[in-house]
């Protein structure tokens, strides 16, 4: 019985979905070698030249159709913003389907190279390939790692510049009751844990900047915060796993909480998850029930 039940709850879109993170980097690959390959044919026009750019132009066709497949697998999870996930979607089709035209284009064009508007059509699909391919990697960095994910690490000057500046934090404080929140949680949440559960991801169905949706239950069925209860919270429960086990928040490769930030959050979940402004029910008993 339990090896039908473990059968049927098996998911083939959940199982592929995460290999399109390893596929994608094949396009990336292939299309600039191409890229880079045209410019010596240009440079130094021969056949072996224009052979290996339809070559290589034909795998980054395969490979990029498989990473699109793969994407769209990967989509059907629906963890991440819907206005940027169909964005990256649109931009990953127009990848493979630039891509294909451009190789079909090389076809053609191979036989006779003095064709000048299949030539021009040609090099300016190849451009407009990578033009989308760097688009579509934008884009899926900002699903994966936040819209902030290239200027995190900015000096000061460049954020200046690329008008990513953000207000300088004020000056700190012991916090109230009332604040703690906002002085103490709220920045501790965005520096571990908002990337993958905020408004641009809501990896397990979980949104920890809102309150509805942070006492609200995710995939696992627990409810993530119990308003002073923290023994019944699943977010307390995976922030004090051991490191090492599958299900510990943050997950394995990104950076653990301390262990003074583990006591901020269980402390806070047990005087009753105040965010901010919001008014915080009356904390529950903190014995498990």
């Amino acid at each position: 019985m339990s090896a039908l039940s473990a059968t049927v709850a098996f998911n083939w879109p959940d199982f592929l979905g995460p290999f399109h993170v390893i596929m994608l980097h094949y396009p990336i690959g292939f299309l600039s070698l191409a890229a880079l390959l045209e410019l010596w044919a240009i440079r130094r026009p021969s056949e072996p030249a224009r052979r290996a750019v339809g070559y290589t132009l034909g795998l980054s066709v395969v490979v990029a159709w498989l990473a699109t497949g793969l994407g769209l697998l990967r989509a059907l999870h629906g963890e991440f913003d819907g206005q940027m996930l169909t964005m990256h979607k649109f931009s990953g089709i127009a990848v493979s389907v630039l891509a294909t035209l451009t190789w079909v284009l090389h076809r053609r064009l191979y036989p006779d190279p003095e064709r000048v508007l299949v030539r021009r059509t040609y090099r300016g699909l190849l451009a407009a390939s990578l033009g989308c391919l760097l688009l579509a990697g934008h884009q899926g960095g900002t699903l994966t790692h936040g819209s902030k994910f290239l200027t995190a690490g900015a000096p000061h000057s460049m954020e200046n510049l690329m008008g990513v500046a953000e207000a300088a934090p004020p000056a700190p404080s012991v916090p109230q009751d009332g604040d703690t929140y906002s002085t103490s949680i709220q920045p501790l949440l965005e520096r571990k844990c908002i990337a993958c559960h905020g408004p641009e991801k809501q990896k397990g169905h979980l949104r920890l900047d809102q309150r509805e949706s942070a006492l609200a239950a995710g995939d696992s069925g627990a409810q993530a915060i119990v308003p002073g209860d923290p023994m019944r919270s699943q977010l307390v429960k995976l922030i004090l796993l051991p490191r090492n086990h599958d299900d510990v928040m943050p997950p394995d490769g990104k950076e653990p909480l301390t262990a003074e930030e583990q006591v901020a959050l269980v402390h806070w979940v047990q005087s009753g998850a105040s965010f901010g402004n919001t008014p915080s029910p009356v904390p529950a008993s903190p014995f498990p029930h």
